[in-house]
């Protein structure tokens, strides 16, 4: 399995990091620090490509997740006859059987008639800020706010202080930003930690900053609609059954609650998901082409 920022922690749940390597161990640690700047900074990123391949070996790979680890069809060769008739059965049993009508001599029972409920559509309150990538400053204030009352450590101090640097100097962060001023005040406040704290401390954010700082991140969320086309690509070389039906619900549930609607940029592409994951269903198959797929990469942020 190849390990991505958004896989990562379900992927690992189950390894025994006190078995790999030090660095392994220690970037396992301090994963949720670096995750959020993996998209922002090419150090982090770099280093935590490097991370991934060091802990994939150590994954248990299983063919079909919702199957037993010891399930023929996820240890047996897949080119040896023992696969394929156990492939078989398993979709054999996927399909939905034939409803089969009963003659009985049972008199018709009448149904009472009542007047049908009218089905109430409940719209999503949608957050003021709808972004398709958080903005920098964004995630740096939400990591800020997310060390709070928490142990943390040198290394986690001064890496949220040395991406606010970075982003100063290579200007991805300018003094014309929207919240500049705040940036410039939680850099301030790492420093000062840094330089009084030990090897590590219980973080706090100062009270004249906490709540302020708390409703400009509670403002923001990514849009909807290119969330679930995130959700879409995660699944890609990975899907199942049950994660795309899970998935096409909820693709359906967002244009019912208005989560998503035909206003949004990316309707089209999560019309595009849509009809994917519905063919899937039929077919057993997921046929996406590469330009498909680097289109829906392209709308997500997420590069090709």
């Amino acid at each position: 399995m190849k390990l991505t920022i958004k896989n990562y922690k379900e992927a690992t749940k189950d390894i025994d990091f006190s078995q790999l390597p030090e660095a392994a161990r220690e970037a396992h640690k301090e994963f949720d620090a670096f995750a959020d700047f993996y998209s922002d900074d090419k150090d982090i990123k770099e280093m935590l490509d490097n991370h991934f391949k060091i802990v994939e070996p150590y994954i248990n790979v299983k063919r079909f997740p919702e199957l037993p680890f010891d399930h023929p069809l996820n240890i047996l060769d897949k080119e040896s006859g023992q696969y394929k008739e156990a492939l078989k059965e398993y979709r054999d049993s996927k399909k939905k059987p034939k409803a089969t009508t009963k003659s009985s001599n049972k008199k018709p029972v009448a149904k009472r008639t009542s007047s049908p409920k009218k089905a109430t559509s409940k719209t999503v309150k949608r957050k003021p800020n709808e972004v398709p990538l958080m903005p920098l400053e964004v995630k740096i204030i939400k990591r800020y706010l997310n060390m709070h009352g928490k142990k943390v450590t040198e290394r986690q101090v001064s890496l949220l202080y040395k991406v606010i640097q970075k982003a100063a100097t290579e200007k991805t962060i300018r003094q014309s930003s929207k919240y500049a001023e705040e940036i410039k005040k939680i850099g301030n406040d790492l420093a000062r930690t840094y330089k009084e704290m030990g090897s590590s401390c219980t973080f706090e954010v100062p009270n004249s900053m906490y709540f302020k700082l708390k409703n400009i991140v509670d403002s923001y969320g990514v849009t909807p609609a290119v969330s679930l086309i995130k959700r879409f690509i995660n699944l890609y070389g990975n899907i199942t059954i049950d994660k795309a039906k899970r998935l096409l619900t909820s693709i359906k549930n967002a244009k019912k609650n208005g989560k998503v609607t035909s206003s949004d940029r990316a309707y089209d592409r999560i019309n595009q998901v849509q009809k994917h994951l519905e063919d899937y269903l039929d077919s057993d198959k997921l046929l996406v082409t590469n330009i498909q797929l680097n289109g829906l990469k392209g709308v997500a942020g997420l590069g090709k």
